[in-house]
């Protein structure tokens, strides 16, 4: 239900103007929670809260649907948040294989290449700058260059 509360959502929450979105000051449980708790019990008060201005129709009829739409968001929040740091740890874990791995094949093709001078120069290319962007274009290059 959360899912279909989300989509029903999705366009009006695309379309909030970006400085008018605002990062929650509470736990998005709690504020949920509270938020479902504070439907249950107006229902009893509804005469005396449309007596006092409450649009009942747009604030109140709607607080499960939109309950429901930020529900789902967080879970999608979260899911994303654990797989970018569950992507980050194996990468802190992986990547320094893959830079030894780059390493031993720009030694490779120095050797292979050492009476060469114009192959040697686009090694030097290839082995030119740092950090694992490129480090990931160098194993790219020494694969179409080898």
């Amino acid at each position: 239900m959360s899912k279909e509360n989300y989509d029903t959502k999705l366009s009006l929450l695309e379309s909030l103007p970006q400085k008018d979105v605002k990062a929650p000051t509470t736990p998005v449980d709690t504020t949920l929670q509270e938020a479902e708790n504070l439907f249950v019990w107006a229902q009893e008060d509804k005469m005396i809260l449309e007596s006092k201005g409450l649009d009942w129709e747009t604030y109140t009829e709607d607080l499960p649907v939109r309950v429901g739409a930020c529900r789902y968001a967080q879970a999608v929040w979260m899911k994303e948040r654990y797989s970018q740091e569950e992507a980050l740890k194996t990468w802190r874990e992986e990547s320094p294989k893959a830079y030894e791995f780059r390493n031993d094949l720009l030694a490779d093709l120095r050797f292979a290449f050492r009476k060469r001078s114009d192959l040697l120069a686009r090694v030097r290319a290839i082995a030119d700058g740092e950090g694992d962007a490129d480090m990931i274009q160098d194993l790219m290059d020494i694969s179409v260059f080898g």
